[in-house]
């Protein structure tokens, strides 16, 4: 019982250790930043692979990956579809061309200051 209980806290000692690290570094991807679709619907990305999609009377949080110019959206809530996109920065624009668990099509959205 002892070794398990020096166990448990030796775990969240190396998670803290760990978090702490990866906060120091500051890691931003290029998609950091408030980016806006439509006038009404922006998106939010934290730099970091959180971020949420924002309406007027509703967001929707959600994680994201990037691989090499893919990016992956995984929503929180289900009831929005999960999707992937092949995507550029240029400046202030971000263009998104829409693949897997979109409608597809090309988005471009306008950074936000």
């Amino acid at each position: 019982m002892l070794f398990g209980g020096a166990a448990a806290v030796l775990i969240v000692i190396v998670v803290v250790i760990v978090l702490i690290v990866k906060g120091c570094f500051g890691r931003t991807d290029a998609l950091a930043g408030t980016w806006d679709f439509d006038g009404t619907m922006t998106y939010v990305f934290d730099g970091n692979g959180t971020g949420v999609m924002a309406l007027p009377s509703i967001s929707y949080d959600f994680t994201y990956t990037i691989d090499g110019n893919t990016l992956v959206i995984d929503y929180s809530n289900e009831s929005v579809h999960d999707s992937t996109y092949e995507f550029t920065v240029d400046g202030d624009i971000l263009t998104m061309v829409g693949g897997e668990g979109t409608v597809g099509g090309t988005y471009k959205l306008t950074r936000q200051e």
